[in-house]
């Protein structure tokens, strides 16, 4: 697309420095003449930053697109060892440099090695970006969110040595508190951050444990074990059970306010925890597993049905997910030797066998990858990881490059690469074979469905995190639209309404081009039928003899409705940098790379080949 659009409405007045206000800036596209009173005095004045309409294409509407299950290894790092704790996803660095976080950084995957130090690894290369801690050995799963709300997330780690925070974009300390003394051990539990009290001030949560997540310091203990099995493990889970605006801390036979007050204590025997709602009411219901018994108890912790000693003597932390598409929620869980999904009322679905004579305590996550409406189970035992049917159990997917001596660790499930397509993250440790660190696994057709690029503690239930990994005041109740619990979205692939990104040329201001200065208003027009996302890219290129040569990249900050543009971006542009008088912009690209699905790909590039210095 050449030429220009003419800019009207949304006029924003952003402060720029470096324009005065006498005038400068003239019409934008073909008709713009370098020897008019543009140039008068060689200084810009203030640019037009208008949003300018577009037209709309009213064909931009997509079919449903049911993906393919080729799956591959995409990366693996070996290089940091054995490790039995859950991966976390998060964008938390600022990977390409431009000062703050947004949705073209690439995610970063986060783990504890099993000796207590976390790495964070860019999640399309698997690239060490930093190091931190001294958690001891078999180290808790980590958490992923903004405790100081500025934006830039931290990780919050724990074990038999401290607990401690740390900056999410280097990994340099937070805070660093004591070791969490509760009722269970640390070995293999994992973190989780919530906002007890929707103060805008998350807390930090281990069991029963609540620790201020500003700095660590100890709020309250609840005078429960904490869940876990086996006196190990504690878990951080915490959710608005009884619907009253502000969320309680969740272990297997108690529910505890933020100060530690109980709520109720049923007596009985605690557990790792999963919430959703099984009977209707707006209210959630508990999942409890310990030592091969699995229990469902009401709001009010009144056991529903139990079901004693069905994954041997060991169970892992319960998952809960529409397994068969019937529209009622399920429960999967891992023991000794065994995978078991059981039904809404307790009877066995399907049960697979596995390896795992070591812990029995891994977990497993959902997803449904095609996006055909049938969701599959990821887990990974002593030996290899598995995707399952959700409805049958029947195996999609056994991968051998995995080893475990197994904790409490499960795959997650995010779109770890930016390339709008969801992945399988495991851990390995060595133990019945060589493998060791990080792996992902996605579509060697890229057609998996696309998810979200966070994945943030071992209790993930898709609202306890935004997408940047703020943590939010209000979260919106789980089991009152998606019903699961340590799953991802199984919305199955529908057709529907598809944005269509293109450049829209504004003014144009050349100053002094002998000593050094051009520049460009470039917005960017949506139309297509739906909302552009905030966080799109421009990308500017030189016109040369050869290729197009990269020159910068910047970013819309809003969301692009359907028939409107951006707000005017401004590109300074050494003339010495554009040899032949012309500059090309492109679209949603980040030197090269698409971020957005649109419903047509070949107008996202304009050249401006004239107007310029000459």
């Amino acid at each position: 697309m050449v030429g220009a659009i003419g800019l009207s409405g949304c006029a924003i007045d952003n402060g720029l420095k470096g324009f005065t206000d006498d005038g400068g800036f003239g019409d934008s596209g073909s008709g713009f003449d370098p020897d008019s009173d543009n140039r008068d005095d060689g200084v810009c004045g203030t640019p037009n930053l208008d949003c300018p309409d577009v037209s709309v294409d009213e064909t931009c509407e997509a079919e449903a697109h049911v993906g393919t299950f080729t799956p591959i290894i995409e990366w693996t790092n070996d290089s940091l060892g054995d490790a039995y704790a859950t991966p976390v996803v998060g964008r938390i660095v600022d990977t390409n440099g431009d000062g703050a976080l947004t949705s073209a950084d690439v995610p970063v995957v986060v783990v504890a090695n099993a000796v207590g130090v976390l790495y964070a690894l860019a999640g399309d290369t698997g690239a060490v970006l930093w190091t931190a801690g001294d958690f001891g050995t078999e180290p808790m799963t980590p958490a992923i969110g903004d405790l100081d709300g500025d934006g830039w997330p931290e990780v919050v780690g724990a074990g038999t040595n401290n607990t401690a925070a740390v900056h999410g974009n280097d990994g340099s300390p937070f805070w660093t508190g004591r070791a969490y003394v509760g009722g269970k051990l640390p070995n293999c539990g994992a973190v989780g951050i919530y906002d007890l009290d929707a103060d805008g001030a998350p807390e930090v949560v281990i069991g029963g444990e609540v620790m201020d997540g500003m700095t660590g310091r100890r709020i309250s203990q609840g005078a429960g074990d904490g869940s876990g099995n086996y006196g190990y493990s504690p878990f951080g889970v915490a959710a608005d059970i009884d619907q009253d605006g502000q969320l309680e801390v969740v272990v297997g036979n108690a529910l505890y306010h933020k100060d530690g007050t109980a709520l109720w204590s049923n007596g009985q025997s605690d557990g790792f925890v999963a919430v959703a709602n099984f009977d209707g009411d707006d209210y959630g219901e508990i999942v409890v597993t310990n030592e091969g018994t699995v229990r469902l108890q009401d709001d009010d912790g009144t056991p529903i049905w139990t079901r004693p000693r069905v994954t041997g003597s060991t169970s892992g932390s319960p998952t809960v997910a529409d397994f068969d598409g019937d529209g009622e929620p399920e429960v999967g869980v891992a023991g000794n030797n065994v995978y078991i999904v059981f039904e809404t009322d307790g009877s066995t679905k399907w049960t697979i066998r596995v390896q795992d004579q070591s812990s029995g305590f891994t977990g497993s996550s959902v997803f449904d990858f095609e996006g055909d409406g049938s969701a599959e189970v990821v887990y990974a035992d002593e030996n290899d990881l598995y995707v399952l049917d959700g409805a049958t159990g029947a195996i999609k997917l056994k991968e051998s490059q995995h080893s475990s001596a197994t904790c409490s660790e499960y795959p997650a499930i995010a779109d770890v690469d930016n390339d709008g397509h969801a992945e399988i993250i495991y851990t390995s440790s060595a133990y019945s074979g060589s493998e060791q660190g990080v792996r992902v696994v996605g579509d060697a057709d890229d057609s998996w469905m696309p998810s979200r690029a966070v994945w943030n503690q071992h209790a993930y239930a898709i609202t306890n995190v935004d997408d940047d990994s703020s943590i939010p005041a209000v979260p919106a109740t789980n089991w009152l639209s998606y019903n699961n619990f340590r799953s991802g979205d199984l919305a199955a692939a529908t057709g529907g309404a598809l944005a269509d990104a293109v450049p829209v040329e504004g003014d144009i201001c050349i100053e002094e081009c002998s000593s050094g200065r051009v520049s460009v208003v470039v917005a960017v027009g949506n139309q297509g039928t739906t909302d552009l996302p905030a966080g799109i890219a421009v990308s500017a290129y030189a016109v040369t003899s050869r290729e197009p040569r990269y020159l910068q990249t910047q970013y819309v900050p809003d969301v692009v409705a359907s028939g409107t543009s951006s707000v005017g971006i401004v590109f300074d542009f050494d003339p010495a940098d554009l040899p032949y008088n012309a500059v090309s912009f492109i679209a949603d690209d980040d030197n090269g790379t698409a971020a957005v699905t649109e419903c047509n790909e070949d107008n996202n590039t304009m050249v401006i080949a004239s107007g310029l210095c000459e």
